[in-house]
């Protein structure tokens, strides 16, 4: 049980951690996601897949 959760938080602190990491290099790479609720929730419960769907998406829709 605690293994579960603990998995589950670090996949979430390491989601969010590579959207901070995507928008810090924003001025190098040109590509920025927004700090908002629905990108919070994606990248804390999918993780860095989920930064990586979030970033294909913003591709493909512009």
């Amino acid at each position: 049980m605690k293994d579960g959760f603990l998995r589950a938080a670090v996949n979430g602190l390491l989601g969010l951690a590579a959207l901070l990491l995507v928008n810090l290099s924003a001025g190098y790479t040109g590509v920025s996601l927004g700090f908002n609720l629905f990108n919070g929730l994606v990248a804390g419960v999918l993780g860095v897949p989920g930064v990586v769907l979030l970033i294909l998406a913003r591709w493909v829709l512009t």
